[in-house]
This record gives structure tokens, C-alpha cells and sequence, in this order.
């Protein structure tokens, strides 16, 4: 692909001329299992509602990147003490077979076959799950068997038209060299990209311009253009204190940052971060496919805990809960038509 893919993470109800606005024309959009019962059966509900949402964005526009479903998540719910811990829920329906075994896999790289010819003409690049490194949406997976549903899915999709762009996006977990080294070996045909997430001056120490190294060095690594499936800074949520840090206590139980960078977690704050992510990016663009900026528009409750007050999930969007662009829509704006060039 010789376009750099410049995009979101949104809502299907994103208005689609705001999104180009930002210099945006992808959108990264994830489908769930889309049968019911069986292999082939009856469409479910959400499936369908996703690939309307699906076919209105593009007849908006934009192109799409689709995520394929993902084996579960986890979030965080209180355990005997009122910390909260992570507790893991399955999305994958009894008819895959057991997680991680020789029929999932085989089922799953149908399902991806399928959504591929489902969808062909309206999504032109995957992701195949999300963040597999990490047991957040891993579960009880091991990171062999992650990488081989990776490996499955990729399979599938390639099987219905191998002209799809594909790939992975670990969270960069120390596990994520796994990944880097099983998917890009011997995978010739199936993983256009190295995918990675990263999110500097928040879950990780550091600021905006670590983006180059970490670009050049995944460009080495793997032999791929680099994909950054998601990155962004949060624009709400203090620091923790020292005495905090030693509680080892969550981002979701103080309602606080463990890392932080520049000016803060404040709106001018993370424009700040999206301008100088932007010089990293221009910096490494020979080795970028492409960005996607998680997410859009900021969230009223936390996905992790459900709280509305929490920072981990709800102020990350370049667009505000009323859809009011924040001074990181003028940032990335900018920086995008920089990196366009």
C-alpha cells in the first residue's frame, strides 16, 4: 500500500466530515463473531448493525480498517478487599471449540475467510485481534497460542483475497518480541505490517519522541513497514504521588496516572504531545505504513471499571462527549497534513 494510512478509533456516529477535517481517512473498525449459533448460521444482531455502520462510513468516505473478534477482555471488578482486579469474560462462542486447541483455530480462520468475503469492498485492510500480548484480551492464551490464532486468522483472510493488508498490533508487553519474531519469520504472504500500541506519558514512562526509536527499531526487527494501531495521550487525570505509587494500587482504583509527561494530562497538554508525536512520526515516515490515534471522541464512563470519573478510558478523544473538537483536533490536523506530504 503506498498511501500513508492516517486515522481513528470512533464511533460509527463520528461525522465523517469532521473526521477528514483532522486529516483522517481511515477509520479502525472491529466486528464482532458474526454468527449465532454455528459456522455459516444465522447472523447475529450486532454483526449486522456493525457491517451497516460499516458501509455508511465508507459511503462517507473513508476507508476502513476491520479488527476481527477477539477470544474476550478482561475488566476490573472488586475483589474480597475492594482493589480491583482484573476478572476475564469470553467472547468466543461454544461452537468455535475450546480456546487455543486445533478446532478453534481451524473455525477461527473460517470465520475470518468469511468476514473477508462478507466485507470485501467495504474494509481494505485487519487487524486480527487486539493486543494478544497482554492478558487483558489474551486471557487464557499463552503467547504461542496467540500468535498461532494470529497466524489462523491471517490464513483466512488471505485465503479470500490476498490482496488485503494485514497484520497484529501487540501492546508491547516484554512478550511482544514473541510476536515480532514468530510473526515475522517464515510468514511470507499472510503479515504485511508490524503492528504496535503504545502509549507514552501514561501506561508507559517516557514522552512523545520515543515514537522514532521505537519505529526504526521495529523497522529493523521485523523487515515490515510499521503500523501504529493505536497511540494517543489522555487529556484528563492527575499524577500519583510517591506514597500512591508504593499501594501498587491500579489507575482505576486512584483515579490517577502512574506516568505523565510535559505540561500534563490536561487539553493543551495533549495537543502539546500530539504535535511533538507528529515530529517522530515525520521522522521515521520511510519506515511508517501508517497511524491510527486511539480513539476519536472522549467516553462517559471508564470501559475498565465503569466509573465516570476515571482517566484510564475516558479522555482520549480528539473530539469531546458533545463532539466539540479539543485543541488536539488542531494538532493533529496539522501534523497530519504534515506527514501526508
Amino acid at each position: 500500500m503506498s498511501e500513508m494510512m492516517i486515522g481513528t478509533s470512533a464511533y460509527a456516529s463520528a461525522n465523517p466530515d469532521l473526521l477528514k477535517e483532522a486529516g483522517m481517512g481511515w477509520v479502525r473498525h472491529g466486528f464482532g463473531f458474526p454468527f449465532k449459533d454455528r459456522l455459516g448460521g444465522e447472523l447475529a444482531d450486532a454483526y449486522v448493525r456493525r457491517r451497516e455502520q460499516a458501509e455508511a462510513l465508507v459511503a462517507g468516505g473513508l476507508k476502513l480498517m476491520g479488527v476481527t473478534p477477539g477470544p474476550g477482555v478482561a475488566t476490573r471488578k472488586p475483589d474480597d478487599q475492594g482493589r480491583l482486579v482484573y476478572r476475564w469474560q469470553t467472547r468466543a462462542p461454544d461452537w468455535l471449540g475450546p480456546l487455543g486447541s486445533d478446532e478453534f483455530l481451524a473455525n477461527y480462520g473460517e470465520v475470518c475467510r468469511w468476514l473477508a468475503d462478507d466485507l470485501r469492498g467495504i474494509v481494505k485492510a485487519w487487524q486480527i485481534c487486539n493486543e494478544l500480548d497482554i492478558d487483558v484480551f489474551a486471557g487464557p492464551l499463552n503467547a504461542r497460542q496467540a500468535c498461532e490464532l494470529v497466524l489462523a486468522g491471517a490464513r483466512g483472510l488471505k485465503a479470500a483475497d490476498p490482496s488485503l493488508v494485514v497484520g497484529h498490533n501487540p501492546a508491547g508487553a516484554d512478550t511482544a518480541y514473541f510476536f515480532f519474531a514468530r510473526l515475522h519469520t517464515g510468514t511470507e504472504g499472510l503479515i504485511d505490517y508490524c503492528g504496535i500500541d503504545g502509549y507514552y506519558g501514561t501506561w508507559y514512562d517516557g514522552g512523545p519522541e520515543r515514537w522514532a526509536e521505537r519505529i526504526a527499531e521495529l523497522h529493523a526487527l521485523t523487515g515490515a513497514p510499521v503500523l501504529v494501531n493505536e497511540w494517543g495521550f489522555s487529556s484528563a487525570g492527575a499524577g500519583i504521588t510517591d506514597e500512591e505509587r508504593r499501594t501498587g494500587l491500579s489507575v482505576c482504583d486512584l483515579k490517577k496516572w502512574h506516568s505523565s509527561w510535559g505540561p500534563g494530562h490536561t487539553p493543551e497538554g495533549q495537543a502539546a504531545f500530539v504535535e511533538r508525536a507528529f515530529d517522530a512520526f515525520c521522522a521515521q515516515e520511510d519506515a511508517l505504513l501508517g497511524i491510527f490515534f486511539y480513539r476519536w471522541e472522549d467516553q462517559e464512563t471508564c470501559w475498565q471499571c465503569g466509573a465516570p470519573d476515571c482517566p484510564a478510558e475516558t479522555a482520549w478523544g480528539l473530539v469531546d462527549l458533545e463532539g466539540n473538537p479539543k485543541p488536539a483536533f488542531y494538532a493533529f490536523a496539522e501534523g497530519a497534513r504534515r506527514l501526508s506530504q
